[in-house]
């Protein structure tokens, strides 16, 4: 058995694809097909294609992973955060604009693509914005929508509270400004 760092690599990658990439691409179809189904109200069709993409965008970010562990190198961080943030809001009337580029360290990488993702996530579905901006420096991550505020009095926002323990956990800062005008939220990176 070869216990090199590429050979657990390669059956981690392995696993991914053989069984959770798999079980969701299996999800997907099924929710498809609902959709299609001619006896389905328009609401419920709109909230289950909101439901469909929410579940491509995490299809596409294991199949991310699963590239990075196969090939031992990974797309720019810019262009992960566009990506995933494009698959979260499509279907959308919500705009997004990244500016910057930033290159995230690797063992923390994970970490900050899952905070931003929630971020934009709860800025689609709580916020009524229409347009999302990214500013990306080396050392901060700024978050803003238009939206209506209240980010941070909402009772049981516990996407927000797991973003801030995520972002402690790897020594990052989370800083949220919400007003009716909008919601603009730092990770700190250190």
């Amino acid at each position: 058995m070869n216990s090199s760092p590429n050979s657990e690599r390669s059956r981690l990658a392995r696993e991914l694809h053989d069984g959770l990439a798999q079980e969701l691409a299996a999800v997907g179809y099924q929710l498809d097909q609902v959709v299609g189904d001619p006896s389905l109200d328009n609401n419920n069709r709109q909230v289950i294609r909101e439901i469909r993409s929410t579940l491509t965008g995490v299809i596409k970010q294991v199949r991310d992973e699963i590239f990075e562990l196969r090939n031992n190198s990974s797309k720019s961080s810019t262009l992960q955060i566009s990506e995933q943030v494009g698959s979260i809001l499509e279907n959308s009337d919500i705009k997004f604009i990244i500016i910057g580029q930033i290159q995230l360290d690797p063992t923390n990488k994970f970490d900050v693509l899952r905070a931003i993702r929630e971020l934009v996530i709860n800025a689609r579905r709580h916020s009524g914005c229409s347009k999302i901006t990214i500013n990306l420096d080396p050392k901060k991550i700024t978050i803003i929508d238009n939206g209506s505020g209240g980010a941070k009095g909402r009772n049981g926002s516990y996407g927000l509270t797991g973003v801030s323990e995520r972002m402690h956990l790897i020594g990052a800062k989370v800083d949220i400004d919400s007003t009716t005008d909008g919601t603009k939220v730092e990770i700190i990176l250190n």
